[in-house]
């Protein structure tokens, strides 16, 4: 075992963002996020955090999916985040994704969203990164919009249980089970009407199997057609705490996805939002939240803070990340 202290992981997080930006623009970056109303504090701590990571940050294009349900106020406030982002909305009828499964208690069926992402997104974008708003991007994204995708539809990162997974949905031996927080799409190589049939097969053929949801119907419709991106791009919470699954990754590629994290993806149910989070990375969500409209007042970072205190002590939370050799 090897042990990383947090302290040399946000060093090496706060270097990523303090390199120097280019005088050469560079290309243009589409992104797309996909929320309801609850998710608007968490949404704009991403897209603050992909401001801060790019170097050509100008040239950020934000996609918002959303169900209607967001205010104008909030839209507002979300516009206003940074300069550095162009924002741009486009709502999908809710009633497309009522009759999905709604079997995660922590999980909306606003999850569903990025299912409409080709059909909504073709043609206005020929490739796009979809971020989930529970992730925070801590590299510039214009290394992952370069990612060479082999022609492929959809490239992802293993998941922090993919082995596990992959049993269960029983997909064909050596087919990684991908995790869906982090995807990038070549919109040109998707025919939105095909995609839509292939998702509505899936959910009829196979939907006593759909426990991960969306998640589920895209790594069966894709099942050995993905190009498998480094797991730097989706560092799951199971990296920096245990994980009881079997992940479809092995421990250099983990090591190297701690040391460097490109997006960091908080896929535990406790998300550094709630008090029972144990990520040791969780300040750095409230360092970026509180940069937004949805900043602590100071009796609750207070309080916050006494609590995270309390937790810590009684809990069996480790001070320094483990990683398997």
């Amino acid at each position: 075992m090897i042990e990383l202290s947090k302290k040399d992981i946000l060093d090496g997080i706060d270097q990523q963002y303090s390199r120097e930006k280019p005088a050469d623009p560079g290309a243009e970056i589409d992104i797309c996020l996909a929320f309801d109303r609850n998710f608007v504090p968490h949404a704009a701590v991403t897209l603050v955090s992909a401001a801060k990571a790019s170097k050509i940050p100008s040239k950020i294009k934000v996609h918002v999916l959303h169900a209607g349900d967001l205010g104008a106020d909030e839209q507002a406030a979300l516009e206003k985040l940074s300069p550095a982002l162009s924002i741009r909305w486009h709502e999908v009828d809710s009633e497309r994704f009522v009759s999905l499964p709604d079997n995660r208690d922590h999980v909306s069926l606003a999850t569903y969203l990025r299912l409409f992402i080709p059909e909504t997104l073709r043609g206005v974008a020929s490739r796009v990164i979809y971020l989930d708003c529970d992730t925070i991007v801590t590299d510039d994204l214009a290394h992952l919009w370069a990612v060479d995708m082999k022609g492929a539809a959809i490239a992802a990162a293993p998941d922090e249980g993919g082995g596990t997974q992959a049993q269960r949905l029983e997909l064909t031996e050596g087919t990684f089970y991908f995790n869906a927080g982090v995807l990038l799409f070549n919109l040109e190589a998707i025919d939105p009407v095909e995609f839509g049939s292939r998702a509505q097969s899936v959910v009829s053929e196979r939907l006593a199997k759909l426990e991960l949801q969306d998640q589920d119907i895209l790594n069966l419709m894709f099942a050995g057609q993905v190009h498998r991106l480094h797991l730097r791009w989706n560092a799951n919470t199971r990296l920096y705490t245990p994980n009881d699954l079997e992940p479809a990754y092995g421990p250099v590629e983990a090591r190297e996805a701690v040391t460097a994290p490109g997006i960091l993806h908080f896929t535990d149910r406790r998300k550094p939002w709630n008090t029972n989070c144990n990520h040791p990375l969780r300040e750095l969500y409230w360092t970026l939240r509180n940069e937004t409209p949805w900043r602590e007042s100071k009796p609750q970072r207070v309080r916050r803070r006494i609590e995270e205190l309390v937790r810590d002590r009684l809990s069996k939370s480790r001070k320094a990340v483990k990683i398997a050799r």
